[in-house]
């Protein structure tokens, strides 16, 4: 009788679960064939933005893509290989060079609280502490003119790099977290960097992201910091934490050729950069990229300009992924009123509904390929014209279709 009389009341009573967890049921009148009519002549106007969101996605990675595979062909054509790095010769001021080399600083990057040091160009900290955790599962029962939503909220304790705010849980009381870290995370970066006589730039240097986990050879002294598998602990007991307990790991990058062997050799580099002096700089294109590229290891020229092609390419394909989807999307939102006016019919709702989706996968490829062939028209005309040719063969194969069954009556 309560809920028949109170059909909208949240339901603040919660249902028996087993462990650390409750239920919460809550109810939302279901929507009208208007309400949905309603939400479908909304979907028109998202689906004309998306559509519209995407075309300008797919144009801009088109030429992002040029520009980028332009630059690089360019950087390839002109880079001069050092063969030597020991010193800076005045006749490459000002060009694309291409260098090898172990890294060096003469930064020692430590944390004194841990009795951590290392000779190496980047040396970070994670923290981690020990939270309760609010996990969230619902479940839709519909009962004809109304949906009912069961919503179970499980507690449980769980390391975490982030500080989870227990004051939103749906019950926090037993469930309470510290509010911030007494130990915050942080990256220590090298005040300068060389490869032999040559200093990095920061574009350089912010490439350099080889992490590997430092494991420390004590814990330190006079401290009650527990030091347990190469991670330091603030808490009672490793095996048994506690809320509020907290781990700390350190993790450091571009180990230096200055540096104790203990670690290891040191981090050898390749480079392309321009030249100034000794310094190695952002160089412009005249296609308009900056070419300011660092992989780890002993490359060529050509095997560091291949690798970027090969993640351009890369990109391009996920952007034209991302691009056909949005335009997709935007298609079923256009077209969502034909499915609402039949979906109180049974058969034709599913006959109808597939009908749509194959139109609108139809339209969406043809004019994803359509916007990718006006784009390259441009610089290569002959591609264009063939990906413009591809876009309209659903069209032309439809035609054909409904001419031939038409011979056949």
């Amino acid at each position: 009788m309560y809920r028949q009389s109170y059909p909208n009341d949240p339901g603040m009573h919660n249902m028996a679960t087993a462990g650390d967890s409750h239920t919460r049921v809550s109810y939302r009148r279901n929507a009208t064939f208007c309400d949905r009519i309603g939400n479908s002549v909304m979907g028109i106007f998202i689906g004309i933005i998306l559509i519209c969101a995407a075309v300008g996605l797919l144009w801009w990675n088109e030429g992002r893509a040029v520009r980028t595979a332009q630059s690089l062909d360019e950087g390839l054509r002109l880079v001069v290989p050092l063969t030597s790095t020991s010193v800076s010769m005045d006749q490459n001021n000002g060009q694309l060079v291409h260098l090898s080399g172990p890294l060096q600083t003469d930064s020692i990057l430590s944390d004194s609280t841990y009795g951590v040091a290392i000779n190496a160009v980047k040396l970070k900290r994670h923290v981690e502490m020990f939270q309760w955790v609010e996990t969230e599962h619902k479940r839709e029962i519909n009962e004809g003119s109304q949906t009912r939503t069961e919503t179970t909220y499980s507690y449980s304790k769980e390391w975490r790099s982030n500080v989870v705010k227990s004051g939103s849980f749906d019950n926090p009381s037993g469930h309470h977290n510290p509010n911030s870290f007494a130990v915050e995370p942080r990256v220590q970066v090298a005040a300068s960097v060389q490869v032999g006589a040559f200093y990095l730039s920061h574009g350089l240097i912010n490439s350099i992201t080889n992490y590997r986990k430092l494991k420390p050879a004590a814990q330190p002294s006079g401290s009650d910091i527990k030091l347990h598998d190469g991670t330091f602990y603030h808490g009672k007991d490793p095996f048994r934490p506690e809320v509020g307990d907290m781990k700390v790991s350190f993790e450091y990058a571009g180990l230096s050729a200055k540096g104790s062997s203990h670690f290891g050799s040191a981090d050898t580099v390749s480079i392309i950069a321009k030249q100034m002096g000794g310094q190695l700089t952002s160089y412009q294109t005249i296609a308009g990229d900056a070419l300011e590229i660092l992989y780890f290891g002993e490359l060529s020229a050509k095997a560091i300009f291949d690798k970027e092609h090969a993640s351009n390419n890369m990109m391009t394909m996920g952007l034209r992924f991302g691009g056909w989807l949005l335009m997709f999307i935007g298609f079923s939102a256009l077209t969502s009123l034909v499915t609402t006016l039949v979906d109180w019919i049974p058969f034709i709702r599913e006959v109808v509904s597939l009908g749509v989706c194959v139109l609108n996968m139809s339209m969406s490829i043809s004019l994803s390929l359509t916007v990718i062939a006006i784009a390259w028209i441009r610089f290569r005309p002959v591609l264009g014209l063939t990906i413009l040719a591809v876009s309209t063969l659903p069209f032309v194969i439809s035609k054909f279709k409904v001419n031939a069954d038409k011979r056949s009556h």
